[in-house]
């Protein structure tokens, strides 16, 4: 049997850790097809197939378990020779986080992780599905990825600071009806107060729109509009006051790091959770 060439291996690799061929591509910066085919011509010479496909992406078939144990090292080892060689190493290390995550309590750990390793190399990049690690809640973690949690959190309302409801213990959905709302439509919960106000006939909620939880609490410290975020903003801006909501389904969420399965990808995530934790 002829010797495996290394680039088929890489991708296979990528397709493996990412559970996609798809992403496999786009983490090689290569076309689907060129992912499929290298994937292909390794299970003609293995003579047996690597992957199953599902409606839930890759499912690794045990030849392809022991390809990845026996191969992972080696490739990972060969991919990373002209970093090592370089007079100074830097590792790149791709981290997302996602629009209904603040970055804050991440900043800290961060910090810390980059002293400590000063070979790494740390960018931020907007798609899920090619970085390394990712600030998400559970339900958010892109799918092929382990998810390390963190904390659980409940959801209330994003007030000014100075607004007239800002010192209230609880608040009830009549208490804020005819407050205009900061949309966040990328956030899985978001619907959940607009959905118990529409049951009890409050009019529809109107207001701007936003990107992301940052911009959300700015929106709302310049009097814009309240918000429905996780209770843990509260203290994240200084011109903006969290407070519990009370008369509506309970909605909690998981947030943690969702990491590759890769060697490194894993000890950065273990690394990381130690640091917040503490």
């Amino acid at each position: 049997m002829a010797m495996l060439e290394i680039t088929p291996l890489r991708y296979f690799l990528s397709a493996y850790e990412t559970g996609s061929i798809s992403r496999a591509a786009q983490v090689n910066a290569v076309s689907q097809p060129s992912v499929s085919a290298a994937i292909q011509r390794l299970e003609r010479e293995l003579g047996g197939s690597l992957f199953l496909r599902s409606r839930r992406g890759l499912v690794t078939t045990p030849l392809g378990e022991q390809l990845y144990r026996e191969a992972a090292p080696s490739v990972t080892h060969l991919a990373d020779l002209s970093t090592r060689l370089r007079p100074h190493p830097r590792q790149r290390l791709r981290i997302y986080c996602h629009p209904d995550v603040l970055l804050s309590p991440f900043s800290v750990p961060l910090q810390a992780l980059v002293r400590r390793r000063q070979e790494l190399l740390p960018e931020f990049c907007d798609q899920a599905e090619v970085c390394d690690i990712a600030c998400v809640a559970e339900s958010c973690a892109p799918s092929g990825y382990a998810f390390l949690p963190l904390w659980e959190e409940g959801y209330g309302v994003a007030l000014p600071a100075g607004h007239r409801l800002a010192q209230a213990g609880v608040l009830r959905p009549e208490d804020i009806a005819a407050e205009p709302r900061i949309h966040r439509p990328y956030c899985p919960k978001a619907d959940v107060l607009h959905e118990v106000e529409a049951g009890r006939g409050m009019p529809p909620p109107h207001g701007a729109a936003a990107v992301n939880d940052q911009q959300v609490l700015d929106l709302v410290a310049a009097g814009l509009g309240i918000a429905l975020v996780p209770l843990r903003h509260a203290g994240c801006h200084p011109g903006v006051a969290v407070r519990p909501l009370t008369e509506v389904p309970e909605v909690r969420r998981t947030v943690g790091l969702a990491y590759r399965k890769t060697v490194l990808a894993r000890e950065i995530a273990a690394e990381l959770a130690a640091e917040a934790k503490e």
